[in-house]
C-alpha cells in the first residue's frame, strides 16, 4: 500500500498544502513547531479517523477556521482508493468518505489503510494508566481483525448499559442483570482470547527487534487480565454485590493491562530514557510486522516522528540499519536535522525525497 497524494486544509497549524509522496521514503524536515508532526498526524487520521495527538476534533481545526479537510489518494493492491475526512466545527459533524461514498459507520473504515505511527508521545504507553495500553492493543488488533473490533464495540455498549443499571436508585432486576452478564461473558471471552494471542506474538517479536537495537538487555510484554484467574461469567457473578456498592463494573476485560518488563523488572522504574525509546521502537516494529503478516502481505504505512530523539549514535545507527534491512513499505520520517538524514541516506543509498516545511507550507528541499 502506498500514499500517492496528500492534501491538507485547515488542519491544526497547517493552512493548505498538497504534495505527491515518494513511494519509498519521505523525509520531512524543518524547525520545531512548523507542522512536521501535524502532516504525519493527518496521514494517521486518514487511516484511523482520529488524531494520534488530540482526542477532541475541535482542537484539530486551525484557529480561526470552521472546519478541516484531509484527503489521500492511495494505491491499494493496484487499485486507486481516495479517502477524505472532514470535520465541521459548527455542528461537530465528522464525515468519512471512501471513493466518494460515505460510510454508514466510521468503524467500517478501520483496517482498510493499515498504519503504524512511532512518535515521542508513545511514552504515554509507559507512564500513563492501563487505558492507554488497552487503546494501543485494541487499535493494533483492529487493524487486521474486524470481528474483534465489532465484539469490542458491542462489549463497550453493553458494559455501559450494565453500569447505568448499577447506578439506578431503585432495586436492580437480577434477571435483566444476568442477561447482560451472559452477553458480556461471551464477548469478553472472545476478546480475551484474541488479546492473549496478539500479546504473545507481539512480545516475541519485540524481543527480537530490541535485540537488534540494543544487545545488552532483554525486554518483554506481558498480558495482565482478570480472566487468567477465572471465567468472565464467574467474575461478574462474584462481584455483583461489590459492583452495586461501587455503581460500576469492577471485573472484566475492560480492566486488562499490559506489563512492560526490562531485564525481568518494570521497564518504567529501571530503564533509562534511551532504553525506553528503544523498547517502544521495538514494540512498534513488532506491531508493523504482525499487521503485515495478518493482512496477507499488505505493508502498512510507517510514520517515524523525531526518530532519533533520546538515542545515542550507536542506537541511532542500529535503528536505521534495522529500517534499512527490514521489508518495510512506504516510510515518512520527520527530523530537524537535514544533514543527519542526508548522510544516512547517502551511506545506505536509500531511495527517497526530502521535503522542507516552513510557515505551514511544504516544498522539495535542496540538499
Amino acid at each position: 500500500m502506498k500514499l500517492g497524494t496528500l492534501s491538507i486544509y485547515h488542519y491544526r497549524n497547517l493552512e493548505e498544502l498538497s504534495f505527491d509522496c515518494n513511494e519509498k521514503v519521505n523525509c520531512i524536515i524543518g524547525r520545531n513547531g512548523v507542522g512536521k508532526t501535524n502532516i504525519l498526524d493527518a496521514i494517521y487520521y486518514l487511516s484511523c479517523c482520529k488524531s494520534n495527538l488530540m482526542t477532541n476534533d475541535v482542537l484539530n481545526v486551525k484557529h480561526g477556521e470552521k472546519s478541516f479537510l484531509l484527503q489521500g489518494i492511495y494505491d491499494l493492491n493496484d487499485t486507486e482508493v481516495k479517502v477524505s475526512c472532514a470535520y465541521n466545527l459548527e455542528d461537530k459533524s465528522k464525515l468519512i468518505r471512501c471513493n466518494d461514498k460515505k460510510y454508514a459507520r466510521i468503524s467500517d473504515h478501520l483496517g482498510l489503510l493499515p498504519i503504524v505511527f512511532i512518535s515521542p508521545n508513545d511514552v504515554s504507553l509507559i507512564y500513563e494508566g492501563g487505558t492507554e495500553r488497552r487503546k494501543f492493543l485494541d487499535g493494533f488488533i483492529s487493524m487486521y481483525n474486524r470481528e474483534y473490533l465489532s465484539n469490542l464495540l458491542v462489549y463497550n455498549k453493553i458494559l455501559q448499559q450494565r453500569n447505568t443499571l448499577l447506578k439506578q436508585d431503585q432495586p436492580i432486576d437480577d434477571v435483566y442483570l444476568s442477561i447482560i452478564d451472559e452477553k458480556l461473558s461471551i464477548l469478553g471471552t472472545a476478546i480475551f482470547e484474541e488479546r492473549k494471542r496478539a500479546v504473545s506474538a507481539l512480545s516475541e517479536l519485540a524481543k527480537q527487534f530490541y535485540g537488534k537495537i540494543a544487545t545488552t538487555e532483554e525486554c518483554s510484554v506481558e498480558y495482565d487480565s482478570q480472566l487468567f484467574s477465572g471465567a468472565m461469567k464467574g467474575l461478574l457473578e462474584r462481584n455483583r454485590d461489590k459492583d452495586r456498592c461501587l455503581t460500576y463494573t469492577s471485573a472484566g476485560i475492560h480492566r486488562d493491562d499490559l506489563a512492560f518488563k526490562f531485564n525481568e523488572s518494570s521497564l518504567k522504574n529501571t530503564a533509562s530514557q534511551g532504553q525506553k525509546k528503544s523498547f517502544l521502537l521495538a514494540l512498534k516494529f513488532a506491531q508493523y510486522q504482525l499487521i503485515k503478516e495478518y493482512k496477507n502481505g499488505v505493508k502498512p504505512l510507517l510514520l517515524l516522528d523525531d526518530l532519533f530523539d533520546k538515542l545515542d549514535k550507536e542506537r541511532s545507527k542500529n535503528i536505521f540499519d534495522l529500517v534499512d534491512s527490514q521489508d518495510f513499505g512506504q516510510i515518512f520520517i520527520t527530523d530537524t536535522d537535514k544533514v543527519l538524514l542526508h548522510t544516512i541516506f547517502e551511506q545506505k543509498r536509500e531511495e527517497g525525497i526530502f521535503w522542507q516545511v516552513s510557515d505551514g507550507k511544504i516544498e522539495k528541499a535542496t540538499l
